[in-house]
């Protein structure tokens, strides 16, 4: 009889030894014991936060309507600065400017010339002949080269070609168009005023 009563409790410890062994080898082995509840650690994802483009604030520019010329308006950036000039009714300079660079439209009377490119043969009458080009679409549709001669970044300034039936020439449809930069530019910049161009829109 008291070797049943020292037997018993044996027998506990060794079923609870039992029972916490197999639990533990479990946990490692990832197999699931019946009545013996394992805990998944749990990992938070990383939320990845993508930076926001800064967007400016911008203002409209508006002018022409001088002759044939139509009426346009552009988004312009609220740190550029615009003015207007004329000499008379017949014609309007715009001009916006931001430090050392500046773009001008100007409607009047006055004559055109060819744009011509690498590839392209000498023509008679008044032309200007340029190394390399940027296409830009207004927002009214229509295609410009702005245009330089030597390189791009060393330039400072670039004329506006308009695409019509008769080829690439000057002035465009809103008239004269170009920009003026300092030797010493910022690729920042240049896509910056290109923008202003491509928001170009009849009114």
């Amino acid at each position: 009889m008291n070797k049943v009563k020292f037997l018993i409790p044996i027998l506990i410890i060794l079923i609870i030894l039992l029972v916490g062994g197999m639990a533990f080898f479990a946990g490692k082995s990832g197999v699931k014991v019946p009545g013996v509840a394992l805990t998944t650690p749990t990992v938070s994802p990383t939320a990845s936060v993508s930076p926001t483009p800064t967007v400016k604030p911008t203002k409209i520019v508006t002018g022409g309507g001088i002759l044939s010329f139509p009426k346009y308006q552009l988004s312009v950036p609220v740190d550029w600065q615009n003015t207007r000039e004329s000499q008379g009714a017949d014609d309007e300079k715009i001009i916006l400017t931001k430090g050392a660079y500046q773009i001008s439209i100007t409607q009047g009377g006055f004559g055109g010339a060819v744009c011509l490119y690498p590839g392209d043969a000498d023509i008679e009458g008044p032309s200007a002949r340029y190394d390399a080009y940027k296409e830009i679409t207004t927002k009214s549709g229509d295609l410009f080269r702005r245009s330089w001669t030597g390189e791009e970044m060393s330039s400072n300034g670039f004329a506006i070609c308009h695409k019509s039936q008769y080829g690439w020439g000057v002035p465009t449809v809103y008239g004269h168009i170009s920009y003026i930069t300092p030797v010493s530019k910022t690729q920042e910049m240049i896509d910056e005023m290109d923008a202003i161009l491509a928001s170009l829109t009849k009114i």
